[in-house]
């Protein structure tokens, strides 16, 4: 089977889908640096109320765009799956594009979900935190804070950045592989679903550990950055012939 590329797709979709393939890709060190900076994330999802609502109130202009890029980067996840799906026109996508775009879909809105307790209801938590009179006001508070953060992160995290996610990598990964794209794209995508799905071991009991969790979030990440390379690579080439 060759491998080729839809060729209903002009230079300038190739352009595009290549462009905001290496968005998303790199759009992710936004949240990562600015909520890096101002509440130590990621690890700062684990800090008891008592200490990261206090700095939800301090750095609350950091943490409020931090969040925002990262539900924009979120969003763009099922923008790019759609937009991918179109390098192809064989059967396997054609068979495999509800799926693809069914879990894309799952995955935004799962970490959009998550994304939001940050936005919206820890905020006001922190408001009331911080103006909690007894400490039984502030042990309710923490009661709410825990169970908002465990519901947020599980959904946000678990379901929507590793496990739909993943799906949806792996079904546009087997569809580029059966319908004979580069393989290098669709193996690539196999071992980044694999990654991914390795950071969910904590449902059956087993917490990853740091390097899991970090190639995990990475090697999709490296995935959008090479499939955007090779799309930029592809429509330059195609204007020169």
């Amino acid at each position: 089977m060759s491998q080729t590329i839809n060729p209903a797709l002009s230079r300038g979709a190739l352009g595009f889908t290549g462009i905001l393939s290496i968005l998303q890709g790199l759009l992710i060190f936004v949240p990562t640096f600015v909520l890096g900076a101002a509440i130590n994330w990621p690890d700062s999802l684990d800090y008891p109320a008592s200490q990261l609502l206090p700095e939800l109130i301090e750095q609350e202009g950091a943490v409020r765009f931090g969040y925002i890029a990262y539900l924009i980067y979120s969003i763009l996840f099922v923008v790019s799956m759609f937009m991918l799906t179109k390098l192809s026109s064989g059967k396997a996508m054609a068979s495999m594009f509800g799926i693809i775009l069914a879990f894309a879909v799952a995955s935004t809105t799962a970490r959009s979900i998550g994304i939001v307790r940050w936005l919206v209801p820890m905020p006001q938590l922190a408001e009331s935190w911080n103006s909690a009179a007894t400490d039984q006001e502030r042990y309710a508070i923490s009661v709410t804070y825990d169970s908002l953060n465990l519901f947020g992160g599980t959904v946000g995290e678990v379901l929507g950045v590793s496990i739909f996610a993943a799906l949806s990598l792996l079904a546009i990964s087997i569809a580029f592989l059966r319908d004979g794209l580069p393989k290098w794209i669709g193996i690539f995508g196999l071992v980044s679903v694999a990654a991914l799905l390795a950071t969910t071991t904590e449902l059956m009991g087993f917490e990853p550990d740091t390097f899991v969790l970090v190639f995990g979030t990475t090697a999709i990440q490296l995935w959008f950055l090479a499939v955007g390379l090779w799309l930029l690579v592809k429509a330059a080439s195609s204007k020169n012939r």
